[in-house]
């Protein structure tokens, strides 16, 4: 038994490495990405009439969809670009950084965040920055120039408006002021983190890749809770009311009580879930790498319906009022009826995806494995303007 086991866990690893490999991230000595592959998947956030995101050349854009859908030359008026500097040999950043031969830095995987005029933005290199939203100017960059960065940042940065929370791939939870970058505090804890935390009632909630669950509070950076998972915990989590709710490699989704960690319920899928959660009023919307999309009870665990697309399912659909819109990995967009699964339409953007597909009332943006972002109307069913990152 101990045998079969073993075999389990390695066969587990190995496509843990496979995943990161052809998804542009390898793995360096402490968790982070590195190798000439990596590159990102950082999805949008908006800010006035622009959306902005972490290109795969490492650098922050801010597109204007309507200057994009006349064609204009980039930057528009509005539009603006920030290139990440370079990680380079020798630095104090450490294994994690990979160097690279590109003048504009490595890729990023954290979706920006944007609150008031300010957009922040971790990155792999191990740094956080705080741009003006208006113009890309750089506020402020944590840690500071000539100070050792912190891990590898591949999950998003989250807020309660006047402090910053993250995790990193040297296993800790930081916060910073968002005003300045000041530091406020860490938490270690027993393995590389990749996904994001949650914040709730003043406590935040995370998973790390040792199976382990923390309840943190906000404040302090002590530890309320903690639980052990039997595998890596994959997804970010999400929270309504009184549960957690987050995937794992052992191919459950679990929903935990978020006062002590108590398991209340898991659902059992075919493969790994990887994707974030996502709660809308009594149900969770759960994409899986069996390449399905799963509705599920949010109370009891109760499967709702199903969809099941062409390929494994590793972004986090948007989510509307009467919408799904899930991407495989194979770059399918599908538009689902909330109700019960059914798809409305469906169009390729012809590229793999792995980042999450961001909704504007029909329009969805597309950020695709070819480099380009794709802008598809879901009503007309095609794809309406595209744009290369890979700014000359």
């Amino acid at each position: 038994m101990r045998k079969v086991r073993n075999l389990v866990r390695m066969v587990i690893l190995l496509g843990v490495l496979l995943l990161v490999f052809v998804s542009g991230c390898m793995p360096g000595m402490d968790g982070g990405c590195s190798g000439a592959q990596a590159q990102g998947w950082s999805s949008f956030a908006p800010y006035n009439e622009l959306i902005c995101f972490g290109s795969m050349e490492g650098s922050v854009i801010a597109l204007s969809p309507q200057a994009r859908s006349e064609g204009k030359t980039f930057p528009d008026e509005t539009e603006w670009i920030y290139a990440i500097k370079a990680a380079t040999p020798g630095s104090t950043c450490g294994a994690m950084c990979a160097p690279s031969s590109s003048a504009s830095g490595k890729g990023i995987y954290s979706t920006p965040l944007v609150i008031g005029d300010l957009v922040f933005v971790g990155t792999y290199t191990g740094k956080v920055y705080a741009l003006n939203a208006n113009r890309g100017v750089v506020r402020w960059i944590y840690p500071r120039e000539g100070f050792e960065t912190v891990g590898a940042i591949v999950g998003n940065i989250i807020s309660d408006g006047t402090a910053l929370y993250f995790g990193s791939a040297n296993g800790k939870i930081y916060a910073l002021d968002a005003t300045t970058g000041d530091f406020i505090w860490e938490f270690q804890t027993s393995d590389k983190i990749w996904t994001a935390p949650v914040l709730d009632n003043g406590i935040l909630y995370v998973g790390n890749y040792g199976g382990n669950v923390y309840a943190i509070a906000a404040d302090t950076g002590r530890e309320v809770w903690s639980i052990k998972i039997p595998s890596a915990v994959a997804s970010s989590l999400a929270v309504k009311d009184q549960l957690l709710y987050f995937g794992t490699f052992d191919r459950n989704l679990y929903a935990v009580d978020k006062a002590d960690g108590t398991v209340k319920w898991k659902y059992l899928a075919g493969n790994w879930f990887w994707a974030t959660p996502v709660i809308r009023d009594n149900t969770i919307y759960a994409a899986c790498m069996d390449k399905k999309i799963y509705a599920i009870d949010a109370a009891d665990g109760r499967e709702i319906w199903q969809f099941e697309g062409d390929g494994q399912m590793v972004s986090t659909p948007a989510v509307t009022d009467e919408h799904i819109f899930a991407v495989s990995e194979k770059g399918t967009l599908y538009k689902l009826d909330i109700t019960n699964g059914a798809m409305i339409s469906n169009i390729s953007v012809g590229f793999t995806v792995y980042g999450n597909p961001y909704a504007e009332g029909d329009m969805v943006y597309i950020y695709a494995r070819d480099h380009k972002v794709y802008a598809v109307d879901t009503v007309k069913n095609h794809i309406d303007w595209d744009f290369s990152s890979k700014i000359k």
